[in-house]
């Protein structure tokens, strides 16, 4: 198994099923698409052609203000993150720890792009209330007035990864 950037001649798209519909005619249809006009990159676990699971992140910026109070974020009134914008597992890897992989490759993600560029975290739109648990579980807060969103400053991801490489 190994990630890699969505190839649309590699990879089978068109077996992935994870259960919920958006997110694999998402995968099946736009990612690509989304991939080429440089909105969104698409990375998947893949097992030779076969997807386990997969990911989008893009740029992203969110309101100061919508931010859990914990978080000190300085004088800007909007912040730079990464958003997660979807993550799925194929229903036949489900329940073996790989939301949580592909998510620990998105921070890593994040981490590598943040040396490069000012970024103060990673957002993610959860799709429902078990959703949400998930990404709680791994440390993410949701931002105020919203019951779906959630943020995981960049300082906790670096924490995340340090612990998980020792």
């Amino acid at each position: 198994m190994k990630f890699e950037a969505l190839d649309s001649k590699k990879h089978n798209r068109k077996d992935f099923d994870c259960g919920i519909s958006a997110l694999n005619i998402y995968l099946q249809k736009f990612a690509n698409q989304d991939q080429k006009k440089s909105l969104t990159k698409a990375y998947v676990l893949s097992e030779g052609r076969k997807i386990i699971g997969y990911y989008t992140i893009s740029a992203h910026s969110v309101e100061k203000d919508t931010l859990p109070e914990t978080l000190n974020s300085g004088h800007y009134t909007d912040l730079p993150f990464l958003l997660l914008g979807r993550l799925a597992v194929d229903r036949e890897y489900q329940g073996h720890g790989y939301g949580a992989t592909l998510i620990y490759h998105a921070c890593k993600t994040t981490i590598n792009t943040a040396e490069k560029i000012g970024i103060f975290g990673i957002i993610v739109e959860a799709k429902n209330d078990a959703s949400v648990e998930f990404y709680k579980k791994l440390g993410f807060k949701q931002l105020k007035q919203t019951k779906n969103r959630l943020v995981l400053p960049s300082a906790t991801i670096k924490h995340i990864i340090e612990n998980a490489e020792t």
